[in-house]
């Protein structure tokens, strides 16, 4: 397949070498598409179909994917819709209704009637991935390269490192996270300058609520974040591209901070600040065990002469990560896919947002409740990450005193408390990750009273 229309704008320099490799073939998905439309005998998809009456007792005359009769005992969706393969890019009902729902929780007001143009026409139709976190995988491979660089905070999720670099082989340009309990925005502009020196792209990753502090940016800060990347961009002349991992995004407990996903204000840029999204079901619908995530670009208006251009270019975008998709996992779980999209059909985004919010009203009060049980300590070797969502609460230990994975150890066998240390002392991250998300808030002050005993042996 060639690639004329991505190959015109910034996106197509900034993937990598896998990414400008990758395509979707016409193979087994391809024929099978035709031969529905045009054969009388079907002999192309991997997957036994017969008429149920002839493996189901009591079946009907349905031709249907040959299954196992005890299935249809634990779900009320037919097996039509659970147990066949769904294409490589996912349920394409699913991936509208889901553009639909990122398109919802922009918040648009009528103020930004722009907005709400510009995500219906120039963003891609989401990609359904393995969970988030196969979202973050293929993001990364299709834009990294061994020994390619991508900035992160010096506090982000563990996971990252073994994608970046223990998989991919790439290289964490980190900066310090935090900067008299605001954003580093200072040191986030430092690390640009210095990758855009050697590289001809800067890969971000961004990911508010922030894994594993809880920190969500003061719209001010926020303001400040975009407008710092715009001027990086205009300055170095060189795609900025921003993967942002919103797995925690509609968990935020303060008024005074970014109330959306900060992919909608780049996305607002006319600047090649290209937005990656990367969310799913896990967190944001209470579906842990589901797998189901979602990659959604950005395009930009200026990259694009007419309506015809930007669907070829979003063809040939889809044609990649789809290909990426195929050559890894192949596809992704069809019963959470039709799950999703019978949720949204038949509740709608007004009442899901109503139901998790019994959710978010519950971690609200355990947020409450941790942090002001945390205040209390009064030791001069801790401090406490500024933290306004998400599941978890970061504490910082000074490393002279001890060393986060010795606390913990100390924790668990002495006072029976589990938490994460987090110990990457040449990143001067030293501390622990406390998941309240987890723990009933009656029993808050009490891991508290713990974690300041254990404070006070040493």
């Amino acid at each position: 397949m060639k690639f004329n229309y991505i190959q015109k704008t910034p996106l197509y320099n900034a993937l990598s070498e896998i990414g400008k490799r990758i395509f979707l073939p016409d193979g087994i998905f391809y024929w099978s598409g035709r031969a529905k439309n045009e054969a009388e005998l079907i002999g192309t998809l991997g997957a036994a179909y017969g008429f149920e009456k002839d493996f189901i007792e009591g079946g009907s005359s349905d031709w249907v994917p040959c299954y196992l009769r005890e299935i249809t005992d634990y779900s009320k969706l037919s097996v039509k819709q659970i147990i066949p393969y769904t294409s490589i890019g996912g349920l394409l009902e699913t991936r509208k209704i889901w553009k639909e729902w990122i398109i919802k929780k922009s918040l648009y007001s009528e103020k930004e009637d722009s907005l709400l143009s510009r995500l219906e026409k120039y963003i891609t139709t989401p990609v359904i991935t393995g969970g988030v976190t196969n979202g973050i995988f293929q993001i990364c491979s299709m834009f990294l390269n061994p020994n390619d660089y991508i900035i992160v905070p010096n506090k982000r999720w563990g996971n990252y490192d073994n994608i970046i670099y223990k998989f991919i082989g790439a290289k964490t340009q980190s900066f310090e996270f935090f900067n008299e309990n605001e954003m580093n925005i200072k040191g986030l502009r430092s690390a640009i300058e210095k990758i855009a020196k050697i590289q001809e792209k800067i890969v971000l990753l961004l990911n508010f609520p922030n894994n594993p502090t809880g920190y969500v940016p003061k719209k001010e800060e926020a303001s400040k974040l975009v407008d710092m990347l715009k001027e990086s961009q205009i300055t170095h002349n060189k795609p900025i591209v921003v993967l942002v991992d919103d797995a925690y995004e509609p968990y935020v407990y303060k008024d005074d901070v970014l109330d959306r996903s900060i992919f909608y204000d780049l996305h607002q840029l006319d600047e090649n600040v290209i937005p990656i999204k990367l969310d799913g079901i896990t967190k944001e619908l209470l579906i842990y065990g589901g797998r189901i995530g979602f990659i959604t670009i950005g395009l930009k208006p200026s990259w694009i002469v007419d309506y015809v251009e930007l669907q070829n270019l979003k063809e040939e975008i889809n044609n990649k990560l789809e290909g990426f998709i195929r050559a890894t996992i192949s596809n992704c779980n069809s019963f959470y896919q039709e799950l999703i999209l019978k949720l949204f059909q038949e509740n709608g985004g007004e009442q899901i947002i109503k139901s998790r919010e019994v959710v978010n009203n519950l971690l609200k009060k355990r947020y409450d409740c941790i942090n002001a049980e945390l205040k209390k300590i009064n030791n001069p070797n801790i401090s406490i990450d500024p933290n306004s969502g998400g599941f978890f609460v970061f504490v910082n230990l000074d490393s002279d005193i001890i060393k986060a994975t010795e606390f913990a150890d100390h924790l668990l066998k002495e006072y029976k408390v589990g938490i994460i240390p987090i110990e990457k002392l040449d990143e001067n991250v030293n501390g622990i990750r406390i998941a309240y998300c987890s723990i009933d808030k009656k029993e808050i002050p009490e891991l508290v009273k713990r974690i300041n005993l254990a404070l006070n042996d040493f």
